[in-house]
């Protein structure tokens, strides 16, 4: 193979139209049909209409169609890492998460803000009590434009400046032989002029020699900071949890259009059912009622919390895999194709890692790094076997800046594999949040005088802005709860083995996961309507330890407690220009 090269070989690449770019627009058109490994998939994508017996000069016009799509350029704002043997799909996407989530969020919000301001315009605040409008307009429309902006969001808003990306099916021309290995080993080049580096990690990326080359050069030349580690898991986890999240909201408004007024009908019956055992404490009793009817409209979520148990064991055993790679990651155990590369490959790593600036030890480092240094904090981790001389071993090094400092930084991004914020959490909810607008405005399906009264209320303007305390209290306190708290019981279930006996017993975890959900929100709900209807300082103390309680549990389960704490090493780099490394802003991450 052609010899990698060096820093000082730049001018002369971006002189030969090596270095290339292409937009988010190019990368995902055809539904990524680039990362699909297959002669029909390239010529596809590079325009060829003949798929099934086409000749070698359309294999090359293919070629050439490709690469001359991709601009030259001397710098790309993200350098896309990724293994070639994840599958197309789920590469797709992930970029769909990282490029289009943020914007698919804020199209749907205001999606639901318009139709919800032009339906109240056009009949008062009151005129969709009962109404089968609610659901489709304030729900199914504002999700339909979510999963299209998600879907589509590259080509409907790609911007005037989109970013530059490099992904080497693109870049790196596919039927030149010639210029393809020039360019190959022209990669650290285009590593090192590379704003930030986005990681598309799939189970066997750390088991490849050249995505080991690609970290190593982008770690010693840019920095750990301006990383972005993504699996391939996350977008089928979250796009699996949200539509579950409206299957539960299309049941629960299921029930209550098969039973109009039921939850306000029933709470009369209710109170009167629990006097003989609680006495006739209204306060008490009202908070009984709404307690129990707030469960029952739970049972929506009981056919789609089933399924959760199949993605968040998924998700649980992969984000452990990665942890587990990353701290036994052994550079020299990694997998390539051409012996003479994983020569080549090792040989650069050693060069990157081998500066005598490195081999300092952390006592030895107290002075400011060189302008043109990069900070790299090393914290070394042992893997299996023996630990290797961190600092006299250039591929040890590199061994142990994965196992310590990249895996924590990972950690700090995502968490470890019971975590999941809480931005993430609400965007899963994402259905339900549009449906409280639906239960608030559609006053329980009902005329909102009529259920305002069989509710107890003096009012329907008290009636309707009790609702609307109680959905946003549990919004972002009570429903995030579920999916940490779900976490930690299937890992449980599988701490414990993984035969038959475990796998019913996760199974049977994730109702009483989102159970958990509901009794959290009727202790809202029932606290904050006796509050109300019942208003006392011992009502006002109940509902005010409820909210403190609920409070300190996100407080606990949404805090990753990373802290990284790292002895700096500094790697020195060659001269970058200044504005070669400017950072993106916000990449849209949801851990």
């Amino acid at each position: 193979m052609v010899g990698l090269r060096r820093a000082n070989s730049y001018e002369n690449i971006c002189k030969s139209g090596h270095f290339r770019s292409a937009t988010p627009r190019q990368v995902l058109a055809g539904y990524g049909i680039i990362f699909r490994d297959a002669l029909d998939a390239f010529l596809t994508a590079g325009g060829s209409s003949n798929t099934r017996f086409p000749t070698m000069e359309q294999v090359q016009l293919a070629g050439v169609s490709l690469f001359n799509a991709a601009a030259e350029t001397g710098h790309v704002d993200i350098f896309v890492g990724h293994s070639w043997s994840a599958g197309r799909w789920s590469k797709f996407l992930a970029l769909c998460l990282f490029f289009n989530l943020d914007m698919a969020i804020r199209c749907a919000c205001g999606a639901w803000l318009v139709v919800a301001a032009t339906l109240l315009g056009w009949g008062g605040i009151t005129s969709l009590g009962g109404s089968y409008l609610a659901l489709p307009c304030l729900v199914y429309f504002p999700m339909t434009v979510f999963f299209v902006v998600f879907i589509f969001g590259q080509q409907l808003f790609e911007g005037r400046q989109p970013p530059a990306l490099w992904v080497d099916k693109l870049c790196i021309h596919q039927t030149d032989m010639d210029r393809k290995a020039e360019q190959i080993a022209a990669l650290p080049v285009f590593v090192m002029h590379s704003s930030r580096m986005l990681i598309l990690w799939d189970d066997t990326y750390f088991e490849r020699k050249w995505c080991s080359l690609e970290l190593a050069t982008f770690a010693r030349h840019v920095g750990t900071e301006k990383i972005d580690v993504l699996p391939l898991w996350l977008a089928p986890w979250l796009l699996s949890s949200i539509l579950l999240d409206l299957l539960s909201v299309t049941l629960f408004e299921f029930l209550e259009h098969s039973s109009p007024n039921w939850s306000v009908a029933w709470t009369n019956p209710l109170m009167a059912a629990s006097e003989s055992l609680l006495g006739e404490n209204p306060a008490t009793l009202k908070f009984v009622a709404v307690f129990t009817i707030w469960m029952i409209s739970g049972i929506c979520y009981a056919p789609s919390s089933f399924p959760s148990s199949f993605s968040f064991r998924m998700k649980l055993r992969n984000h452990q895999l990665m942890l587990q790679q990353m701290a036994n990651f052994d550079v020299r155990a990694a997998k390539c194709t051409l012996p003479s590369d994983a020569e080549a490959i090792e040989q650069q790593v050693e060069d990157l890692f081998k500066d005598d600036v490195v081999e300092r030890r952390p006592q030895q480092m107290s002075g400011d790094i060189d302008n043109w240094e990069v900070c790299v904090p090393m914290r070394y981790h042992g893997g299996q076997g023996s630990p290797p001389d961190v600092f006299g071993d250039p591929l040890g090094r590199f061994n142990a800046y994965v196992r310590g400092t990249l895996r924590e930084f990972v950690i700090s991004q995502i968490g470890d594999e019971l975590y999941v914020s809480w931005r993430t959490c609400l965007i899963a909810f994402l259905p339900m949040i549009f449906y409280s607008s639906v239960n608030i405005l559609g006053c329980d399906n009902g005329p909102c005088d009529q259920s305002a009264a069989l509710a107890g209320y003096q009012s329907t303007s008290a009636y309707m802005l009790t609702s609307m305390a109680g959905w946003i209290i549990n919004i972002a306190l009570a429903f995030p709860l579920t999916y940490p708290v779900l976490l930690r019981m299937v890992k449980f279930a599988m701490s414990h083995g993984d035969g038959s006996l475990q796998l019913c017993a996760a199974f049977l975890f994730c109702p009483l996961a989102f159970f958990y959900n509901y009794i959290c929100g009727s202790l809202v709900l029932a606290s904050l309507v006796c509050v109300v209807q019942n208003y006392s300082p011992t009502q006002l103390l109940v509902c005010f330890v409820v909210l403190v309680v609920l409070l300190a549990q996100v407080i606990w389960l949404f805090s990753s407690g990373t802290h990284q704490d790292s002895s700096q090493l500094s790697c020195r780099c060659v001269r970058r220009q200044a504005t070669a490394y400017e950072a993106l802003g916000n990449t849209g991450s949801v851990a």
